[in-house]
This record gives C-alpha cells, structure tokens and sequence, in this order.
C-alpha cells in the first residue's frame, strides 16, 4: 500500500504531538511494508519527507499527491483544509482527517470560530473522519458539531526501552508551555511543596509563551525548579526514564502520546480525570486522577502520592507498548482504505 501523511515534522524550529504522531505513524507503515512518506513544510533531518515550503500551498501538495499516486491520504491540522485541491488532482485514494484535540474559545473567541468553521466545511469532504480520543469525539461532536466516524487511539514509540534507569527527579512535566497547560497551578503547587519536603524535585522541560516564566528575572527562575527548555524525541525518552512522576493537568486535552510514552518509560502519571484515554489506566496504580482546583489542594495530593510510586514492571511497560504500537496504530489506519 501507499501511504502519504500531510502535517508536521519534528525540528529544531518546532515539535509536539502532532509532529510525534506523525512520524511515528510513518515508521509504524513502514514497519508493515508499506510505502510511506510525510508531506511537510519544514525538512526533517530524521526521515526523508517532502517538503512544500507553505502548508497552505494546497495546490502545490495536490500536485505532490497526483505525483505520488497514493492508496491512503492522512491529513492533520490546516493541511486537511486543501481536501478540495487534493481530490480534483487525485481522485483514486482514500483521504482521512484526524482530529487531535478541539478547538475552543479560552485561546480566543475569533479564532475558535474560525477553526471549527473551516473544519466543519472540510470534513464534510473526507473518505473518513478520524479522533484520536473519546475525548475529542465528544467536543467536537457534542460542541463543536463535528462528527467522527471512527476513533484510533495514539501510538508509542517502544525505542529506546531501557530496563533500569535511577530516578533522578521526582516529580516532571514536558510539553509546550502555553496558559492552558495549568504551568502556574503545577509551579506554584511545586513551589509549596518543597517548603514541606525540601528533597523533592521538579523537572520542566518544554517551549512556548509561558518560557519567559523559568528565564532569568521570571516568576520560577529559583533553584527550585529545574528548566531544562526544548528537548529532541531522544531527550524527553531519557528524561522521562529519569522521573518518577509525570505530571500534566491540562482539563481539555485529550490522553495524549507523552502520557504513554511516560507509563512505558517507567513513569507513575499525574492528569485530570477528564483526560481521553486515560480509561486504559484508571485502575492502574500508577495512574492517579488529580482534579485539584488550587494550589493548596494539589501540594496536599502531591505529598500523598510521592509515597506511594510505583516501579512499572518492564515487562507491563512492554506490554503496554506493543499494544499500543504505532504499527497497531497504522493497521488500524490502512483498514480505512478504500480500493478505488
């Protein structure tokens, strides 16, 4: 089969989960035998991807697809809103969109709207509409009036898979760094528990507007708090076999492949009850459902929890991987093809 996966690449410009589920996508089709490649704006230094300098160049990545001659279209974020382009040049594939997350107005009313607006008129136009989460099915369906017609949970990375790592933090939290993460609550939270348990430690590691506040002159730039600022896929890997916790309170974003990539690398994992897949660990003793709504209440639950980690077996952590796979992942995907 032949695959093309429209989206983002992981950089030094830029990363996130998109970017993560897209290559590690790419490399669960190649692992099947499939002949994949990624169409992006930004040149990957890790795959061979080709590269369409603006991603709203629909009309130069319809020509990119007509010359390819693809099974299976995937296509993520703005890159879905060219599905008009793409199929007058390419009417033989199958053409899917997937939904990572949803739109809403706490990053701005105007944008929100404009967001749902365009992905409500592209959809439409899909072979198939794909969410990556219950979570995300219901926004947007119940919302956001954007329907799914089927749900494929995210992959995981299995390498590097290390066996015994010290734990040199206790506590971690690794992602962008917008508001809407909850960065103050998890921050100022830390901040207080080290008052009570000064042997504690706390890890951040990530980018974005909220970085001004781990810089020299910023709110959490003190020796309690390490900042360790953007890091590439191998360095989040070791970081999180480095840590104990995982910690991301973010009540709108769906279970997303940094929590799994942090259960298999021997993290116990801190989110809000909310979160998307997190039903695959609820009863899990290393999963724990934080719904804390200030500071007070989350130093209190941290200090509870750090006495009761969990070491993850290697072999569950296996386990949990290889279910989780990203060839699990792209088979699941390639069953939506369509032979035209």
């Amino acid at each position: 089969m032949k695959i093309l996966i429209l989206g983002p690449i992981i950089n030094e410009k830029k990363s996130g989960g998109v970017a993560v589920f897209d290559e590690g996508l790419y490399h669960g089709f190649l692992e099947r035998g499939d002949e994949v490649k990624i169409i992006s704006d930004d040149k990957s230094k890790r795959i061979n991807n080709i590269v369409v300098r603006s991603s709203f160049s629909f009309c130069k990545i319809a020509k990119s697809i007509q010359k390819e001659e693809p099974d299976l279209v995937i296509c993520s974020l703005k890159y879905a809103l060219g599905i008009r382009a793409y199929k007058r040049k390419w009417k033989k594939a199958t053409y899917v969109q997937v939904f990572h997350g949803f739109a809403c107005p706490i990053n701005g009313r105007f944008k929100a709207w404009l967001t749902n607006s365009s992905l409500r008129w592209a959809h439409k136009k899909f072979d198939h509409v794909v969410s990556v989460s219950q979570l995300t099915n219901a926004i947007n369906k119940k919302i956001n009036l954007i329907n799914s017609d089927k749900i494929i949970t995210n992959g995981v990375d299995l390498e590097p898979f290390l066996q015994n790592v010290k734990k040199e933090y206790d506590f971690v939290y690794i992602g962008r760094l917008f508001k809407d993460k909850e960065i103050d609550l998890i921050c100022d939270a830390f901040v207080g528990l080290k008052k009570i348990r000064p042997n504690l430690n706390f890890a951040v590691a990530g980018y974005g507007d909220e970085e001004r506040l781990f810089l020299p002159g910023g709110k959490y730039h003190n020796d309690c708090i390490t900042f360790l600022g953007k890091l590439d896929s191998d360095g989040v890997k070791d970081l999180l076999s480095k840590s104990k916790f995982f910690i991301s309170l973010n009540s709108l974003e769906p279970f997303g492949i940094v929590f799994t990539e942090a259960i298999v690398r021997g993290c116990n994992v801190i989110t809000q009850s909310s979160s998307g897949c997190a039903s695959k660990f609820l009863k899990k003793p290393y999963f724990h459902a934080c719904d804390s709504l200030n500071s007070e209440e989350l130093i209190q639950f941290l200090e509870n929890i750090h006495k009761e980690f969990v070491n993850i077996s290697f072999d569950e952590r296996k386990s949990i991987a290889q279910a989780l796979s990203f060839k699990r992942c792209a088979d699941e995907y390639a069953s939506l093809c369509e032979r035209k």
